[in-house]
């Protein structure tokens, strides 16, 4: 935060700007992916670099949004957190007619941004917060210019309730905050008009909240009928914690999340660890753990050996009939 003398030294409007982006920046994140991932829709040009957008920490216990553009097709997705980590993370649910997606990534205690659920004016000010062409941490400013916009983006297919924004916006924003003055989200940075200035577009805060509930419903009534009561992603296991451990593998599958009272939590493994193996078969991707399920889903009990906190252990595991 700005001393007392930086304070004095900033005028309201730069001081106003400033405290946004303390507020809101420490839950932007960079997200990177591999193999697919859009930044921008295609009728918006495509003169940009491909793979890396932004994203906004919602909730401490991992939760990001994003656009569903930024991570189409992607098999790989890296979020890098202000603080420096760079972390996997997995892609929960999207709804492309909204064009947002929800993410996660194994962590606790991070900086989140609150959704902002207070009405908008035309002329108010508004800050975005992103990775535009790579470039970190990228502060810029404007107004909002208009309210319920509609915007193609396919054959007969547009997206509606967008916020008109002049703030600068460009290849890299997509999925990044628009935040008020106080650092409330009160949008997701979307589509910019190729060869036009000052005509950017954000979904409102409003629908994101619909589509985080629809989402997030979805992905737990799923891991919910799991064997396991599980979701995880594939994991390059670290070289040292390999040699560490001694290990016959150099990938595992790390558990984004762990539904209450399921099989893997009656089993005490939590979010974080990284299953190694299911009764003596390698569990090296999600498509393995899938086959190991059902090779394995007629006997109980599973003995179960992963890792946490960079030490092998073992568990037997009881999965749910």
């Amino acid at each position: 935060m700005s001393t007392g003398k930086e304070a004095e030294a900033l005028d309201a409007y730069s001081q106003a700007i400033t405290t946004a982006a303390e507020r809101a920046g420490p839950a932007v994140a960079k997200v990177e992916t591999g193999r697919g991932g859009r930044q921008v829709w295609p009728w918006r040009g495509d003169q940009h670099p491909r793979g890396v957008g932004s994203g906004v920490i919602y909730s401490s216990d991992g939760y990001i949004l994003t656009n569903a553009h930024v991570v189409a097709d992607a098999s790989r997705v890296t979020i890098t957190l202000p603080d420096g980590r760079a972390l996997p993370a997995g892609v929960i649910g999207a709804e492309s007619a909204y064009d947002l997606a929800v993410l996660r990534v194994a962590a606790n205690r991070l900086p989140v941004a609150e959704l902002s659920a207070a009405p908008l004016r035309v002329g108010q000010l508004v800050i975005a917060i992103g990775n535009p062409y790579g470039l970190d941490f990228t502060v810029t400013t404007g107004v909002v210019s208009a309210l319920d916009r509609s915007l193609p983006i396919g054959p007969n297919q547009k997206l509606d309730q967008l916020i008109q924004t002049d703030t600068s916006i460009n290849p890299g924003n997509s999925g990044g905050p628009l935040v008020d003055v106080h650092g409330r989200i009160v949008g997701i940075t979307t589509a910019i008009l190729p060869f036009a200035q000052g005509l950017g577009f954000a979904i409102s805060a409003s629908t994101a909240y619909e589509v985080i509930g629809r989402i997030t419903e979805r992905h737990r009534q799923s891991i919910a009928k799991g064997l396991l009561g599980i979701s995880g992603l594939d994991l390059e296991i670290d070289a040292s914690i390999v040699r560490q451990n001694n290990l016959q593998q150099s990938n595992g599958v790390l558990l984004l999340e762990v539904a209450p009272g399921g099989a893997a939590d009656r089993a005490s493994l939590r979010g974080g660890d990284i299953l190694l193996d299911i009764e003596e078969r390698k569990i090296e991707t999600v498509a393995a753990l899938r086959e190991a399920v059902q090779a394995l889903k007629h006997r109980r009990p599973w003995r179960v050996t992963f890792l946490r906190d960079g030490r092998r252990r073992t568990v037997s595991l009881i999965p749910t009939t």
